[in-house]
């Protein structure tokens, strides 16, 4: 209820709206509207609102509960989330050839979830704290989602704008996930109940567990796997997608 808090968010939610009037105004705007009338660009900024939010959170509080409330060390606390970080370096090249031969979809719909079962897998830990039973298991599950999140999410929003246009489409994903990576992070009293004891480190995480659902959810109903061509039924990309492993847009 502080002004402090309330007058800033109005004033932001002011001035984005101003700046959408604007961009509709002008002959060349910075930020090209119609490229939200696709489908795929448009529901995969969604997924990604809600799936960097949710990798923002996990990965603050894994790292400030460990060191506060388990006792470890910066480093090690650091070198706790290691497992999902190496996973998606292995499997992300993988999963791009994947994808060009079955669509982003089943990829952008069935990693969240997969990741939302890495976070629920952290209710395991407890006050006679053990990492290699109570974070170790969640942290191998939250990174095979996330490398079968990373590539096709990166590369479809890209894929569903013209090439001119691939980098302004890159960087409002990036601005997407930017602030999607700060919101929990303001909200993080709100959502630990005003401390980061177990409690709060189990609330924080059934909320990372249910913004992945929500983020899974978006890309079943909204993103369509492009059309593919002739070639495709050889092996090859599909249409519209970009093949490379990409990297997320942030850390």
């Amino acid at each position: 209820g502080s002004p402090a808090i309330w007058m800033p968010g109005l004033a932001g939610l002011v001035l984005l709206a101003g700046f959408v009037w604007r961009q509709r105004q002008v002959a060349d705007p910075i930020l090209p509207l119609d490229l939200f009338r696709s489908r795929n660009f448009s529901a995969g900024n969604l997924s990604t609102l809600f799936i960097y939010a949710a990798l923002a959170l996990n990965g603050f509080v894994l790292a400030v509960y460990l060191q506060q409330g388990a006792g470890l060390s910066a480093t090690l606390a650091g070198l706790a989330s290691l497992p999902s970080t190496l996973l998606m370096i292995a499997l992300s090249s993988r999963i791009g050839t994947l994808v060009g031969r079955w669509g982003p979809r089943l990829f952008m719909t069935a990693g969240p979830l997969i990741m939302s079962v890495g976070a629920l897998l952290l209710l395991l830990v407890a006050d006679d704290f053990d990492y290699w039973w109570q974070v170790l298991p969640g942290m191998v599950v939250f990174g095979l989602g996330l490398a079968l999140t990373v590539s096709p999410l990166t590369s479809t929003i890209l894929g569903a704008a013209d090439p001119e246009r691939s980098g302004i489409a890159s960087a409002v994903n990036n601005a997407v996930a930017r602030v999607a990576g700060l919101l929990p992070i303001a909200a993080l009293a709100a959502i630990t109940g005003g401390a980061l004891d177990l409690a709060g480190f189990h609330r924080a995480a059934v909320t990372t567990a249910a913004l992945l659902i929500v983020g899974g959810l978006v890309s079943l109903l909204g993103i369509r796997n492009p059309r593919r061509s002739s070639s495709d039924a050889s092996g090859g990309d599909a249409e519209g997608v970009a093949h490379p492993a990409a990297e997320p847009p942030g850390p």
